[in-house]
């Protein structure tokens, strides 16, 4: 977890076409090389686009949650270093983003799940790391539970009517192990391990198998890809990236999975620009193309044909929303 300064809420939202000072994103080449491997499938060509609209402050490391209009985000980092507390609601269709009320424990590092219980905001950290899990319910924050351990750069995921969280950091352990699930986010049990113990992995779920991609471990990136069985609890090492990477983002499209940005040196925080697509039947990966500007600890939300890729930092938190879109497979 990057340590906070202060902790303080995001000025009120304003829906798009916002004049507040907004931060920059960093452009420039990707530190990725050629390494990429070659893929036997066709795919579909993403297409990047940035929104009219925007946050009103940048953030990054934020929770997201679905939402049948678009996301919730809660949490994250603001300029500064400085943890939040602020949740902002985003309607997609609509081109809108207003303010909600604010979560009762600020946090960055954290991470978000919807099922049955609702929207909730796991984990993450302020000046420490915490253990606290935020419903949205009513029209405000509750805390309703609480993680066996404290843990911070945690992901998330929600399968079978189920949210796990895997991965993280304890303030002990520089990586967890253990993956825990709750149907209600009030218990929590233990139901398996991941193979190599991560922090600040990439995540995509097909069915009852979670996939991760790299994520930081013992201070260095990795370039590991793992599965977690859901249904059995057991993981398993399958992959590797074209190079070590953390603090990525990805998510589903079809059949495969689009990896974006991340960081490709933890003493540096360097970033990278480049998109991978991955075919989870052979276990190779594809160049994508790039994104408009190197970024890092970016939150996405999908439906149908389009994903979102929200905020995240550049090198510092930005106010962004990025479109992708899909042309034909080639």
């Amino acid at each position: 977890m990057r340590r906070a300064l202060a902790v303080a809420a995001l000025a009120t939202l304003t829906a798009c076409g916002s004049t507040a000072a907004q931060s920059t994103p960093t452009t420039g080449g990707s530190s990725v090389g050629s390494s990429v491997l070659p893929i036997p499938v066709t795919l579909a060509h993403p297409i990047v686009d940035v929104m009219p609209y925007r946050l009103v402050t940048g953030v990054g490391r934020e929770a997201i949650i679905q939402t049948p209009s678009g996301a919730i985000i809660a949490g994250g980092l603001v300029v500064g270093d400085t943890t939040t507390d602020a949740a902002q609601e985003i309607d997609l269709g609509a081109g809108k983003v207003t303010s909600l009320p604010a979560l009762k424990v600020p946090v960055h590092d954290t991470a978000g799940s919807q099922n049955a219980a609702g929207p909730l905001v796991i984990g993450g950290g302020n000046s420490s790391e915490q253990s606290v899990v935020q419903q949205w319910s009513g029209g405000a924050w509750s805390v309703v539970g609480h993680l066996p351990t404290t843990r911070s750069d945690l992901v998330a995921v929600s399968t079978g009517g189920r949210t796990f969280v895997l991965g993280g950091y304890d303030a002990v352990t520089p990586a967890v192990s253990s993956v825990v699930s709750s149907s209600d986010g009030r218990t929590w049990t233990t139901v398996g391990s991941l193979v190599v113990p991560l922090r600040y992995a990439a995540t995509a779920v097909f069915g009852a198998k979670v996939w991760l991609f790299g994520g930081e471990a013992s201070g260095a990136e990795s370039n590991v890809v793992q599965t977690f069985d859901t249904a059995t609890g057991k993981g398993q090492v399958v992959a590797h990236l074209p190079m070590a990477i953390g603090h990525a983002s990805a998510f589903r499209f079809q059949d495969k999975v689009l990896i974006l940005g991340g960081r490709t040196d933890a003493s540096s925080g360097a970033m990278t620009d480049q998109m991978w697509w991955f075919d989870p039947a052979t276990d190779k990966f594809a160049d994508a193309g790039k994104l408009p500007y190197v970024l890092a600890d970016a939150a996405i939300v999908t439906g149908g044909n389009f994903a979102y890729v929200v905020g995240g930092e550049s090198p510092h938190p930005i106010s962004t929303i990025l479109r992708i879109t899909f042309t034909k497979e080639r």
